[in-house]
């Protein structure tokens, strides 16, 4: 299984990754979206990325993988993807909470999560997940597969904790104008997400990048 590690915080032990994350589906660890959004995020904690293959199975396996490659006590975890990675680590993280050996802390970074599928709503798993669970959602404010408003209907109806960052102008690939805005937007989704892991930032749903009709 092909990994990265993001060790750009002075204060990250390759041994304690404070994320693990991977891409969506047709995608690589080196798409912008990803390379973007984990270097702002290994800014404050280690990220370890790996890449899967279209197999959804597969993708779940791999964050149990992850987990035992690196031999991570499993009583504090926060995994995450993007698009098809982000469903993948919903399902495992649902699989580790089943366990026989369960665990007490788990957080949810889900990047350009696609709610919406071509032909249903893909919102039972998030309506599965209990109430210790915390959840991010990282979504381009054009995100033709999670449409904000349907994404605030679902959210009401989950009982996981929620928090939602907005970027503005993006599409569910993350892709605004010019590059380097999205390349500024994608890292500093990252931060946001890693400090809200850490407890460093509230609840309150955020939305960053220039308003259009500003």
């Amino acid at each position: 299984m092909i990994c990265h590690q993001y060790p750009n915080s002075p204060h990250a032990t390759l041994a304690t990754p404070g994320l693990i994350f991977t891409h969506g589906a047709g995608g690589t660890l080196d798409a912008p979206a990803v390379v973007n959004f984990c270097t702002g995020y290994s800014v404050v904690h280690p990220v370890l990325s790996f890449q899967g293959s279209m197999n959804f199975n597969a993708r779940v396996k791999g964050f149990h993988v992850s987990i035992s490659y690196l031999r991570l006590e499993k009583q504090s975890l926060t995994l995450g993807g993007r698009s098809m990675g982000a469903r993948a680590a919903v399902i495992a993280g649902t699989e580790i909470l089943s366990s026989e050996d369960g665990q007490s802390e788990l957080s949810l970074v889900l990047v350009s999560y696609p709610l919406k599928g071509p032909k249903d709503v893909r919102d039972q798993i998030l309506l599965d997940l209990p109430a210790s669970v915390r959840v991010l959602f990282v979504i381009g404010e054009k995100d033709a597969m999670c449409p904000l408003d349907l994404l605030e209907e679902t959210r009401k109806k989950m009982a996981a904790k929620t928090r939602l960052v907005v970027v503005r102008g993006a599409d569910h690939g993350m892709h605004v104008r010019p590059v380097a805005e999205e390349k500024r937007l994608g890292e500093e989704a990252g931060r946001l997400a890693a400090a809200w892991v850490g407890g460093e930032a509230d609840d309150n749903d955020i939305h960053i990048g220039r308003d259009e009709e500003g």
